[in-house]
């Protein structure tokens, strides 16, 4: 068994290694915060087939013309950051999850009633408004670490006044023209979710193979998040029926390595760098204090089934002196780690911490996971034949 790590030599095993340990919490969007995740936009060259439309356009006479890529990404940037549905937008940022890539042809048949209103804009030096007919053929497409997502294909017809007094504002009517597109679709497709992002890229489908009880002894299920992120997986969160503040959190992602047989060792490994992480947010301020114990190993029988994992307990102390009770579990199943994580705060009214082997023993023995993906299991075997995993 090799756990993958760097450095690597294809560039699609960047996004497995640079998935964190610790998985994130989602936060919950205010109202009228932006919707979307960061997105940096490039240009990208014209597609074989509006190539090939724009050189017949431009072959039927002299009176047609077609334009390549003439257009202002910067203009587009800022017609799609007016919507204030994006976190944020950035030019060129190669490193940026999310990308848009784009391409325009704009296509323009001089006609006889253009040819008239240029001649009497021309007379009047441009005062008088001139009437542009366009027709806009954008390619956008949308990829998530350089894998496309999807793709767009828009055929927008522009009609445009220019005087004097606009002549600048072309590019502007331009972009936004196609921006006003492509929101309309982003908001009705929801590509930037989670569940469509591990669809797209045939990650694993955590809402139609991942079978979860609606309760666990005395804790319901409240919520259920899919990360935009196949390494992340899921985030199930379940609450006690009689104390609100006592939860569990339980993290289904996958496990980054070509081998999975030795369970022990994974999840201690896994368990350690939990409790690291945990320690570092006493390093950085985040809490006031953090005890942990060491991991240690737990053999499990449940039902039919061997669960080989491992667990470490914690007490953490905020800054307003406040302290909880914390037990993570980790365990494999699968390809996946299964890591549980429960949380007491330290007051009257809150449940024992005796609890948390019963909720875990309960989960292991109801949930039903997806199997190995199709991207998962891709992206094992280039490792395994890059000669740095087995």
């Amino acid at each position: 068994m090799r756990t993958l790590q760097l450095p690597v030599i294809f560039l699609i095993l960047s996004a497995l290694l640079s998935a964190c340990t610790t998985i994130p919490t989602p936060q919950e969007r205010l109202p009228g915060s932006p919707l979307f995740p960061p997105l940096s936009l490039m240009y990208k060259r014209l597609s074989e087939d509006l190539r090939k439309e724009c050189n017949t356009f431009r072959s039927r006479s002299f009176l047609h013309h077609c334009t390549r890529n003439e257009f202002d990404l910067s203009s587009l940037q800022q017609a799609l950051s007016a919507s204030g549905r994006f976190q944020q937008l950035t030019l060129a940022q190669p490193d940026e999850n999310y990308q848009l890539l784009t391409s325009v042809a704009v296509l323009d048949q001089e006609t006889g009633s253009e040819f008239s209103t240029a001649v009497l804009s021309g007379a009047t030096l441009m005062m008088l408004p001139m009437l542009l007919e366009r027709t806009i053929r954008a390619e956008l497409m949308v990829t998530w670490r350089e894998i496309p997502i999807k793709s767009y294909d828009y055929t927008i017809p522009l009609r445009f006044s220019v005087s004097i007094f606009n002549a600048e504002q072309y590019q502007e009517v331009l972009t936004a023209a196609i921006a006003e597109r492509l929101l309309a679709d982003l908001e009705m497709e929801n590509i930037f979710t989670g569940a469509y992002l591990l669809s797209a890229i045939e990650a694993s489908d955590y809402e139609k193979e991942l079978n979860v009880p609606e309760q666990v002894g005395d804790y319901v299920l409240s919520d259920k998040h899919i990360y935009n992120n196949p390494f992340f997986g899921t985030l199930l969160t379940f609450e006690h029926r009689q104390f609100a503040f006592d939860r569990a959190e339980v993290f289904i992602y996958p496990i980054p390595s070509t081998e999975w047989n030795d369970t022990q060792a994974l999840t201690w490994e896994e368990a350690q760098n939990l409790r690291n992480d945990m320690v570092e947010m006493q390093r950085t301020g985040e809490l006031k204090s953090v005890i942990s114990a060491e991991p240690q190993a737990l053999h499990w029988k449940i039902g039919q089934r061997d669960f080989n994992g491992s667990y470490y307990t914690s007490k953490l102390t905020d800054h307003d002196d406040q302290q909880a009770d914390v037990v993570n579990y980790v365990f494999t199943s699968g390809d996946k780690f299964v890591r549980v994580h429960t949380y007491f705060p330290v007051e009257q009214g809150s449940a024992s911490t005796g609890d948390p082997d019963d909720f875990a023993r309960q989960l292991l023995h109801t949930l039903s996971l997806p199997v190995e993906s199709v991207f998962m299991a891709r992206l094992r075997e280039v490792y395994r034949q890059s000669g740095d995993g087995t």
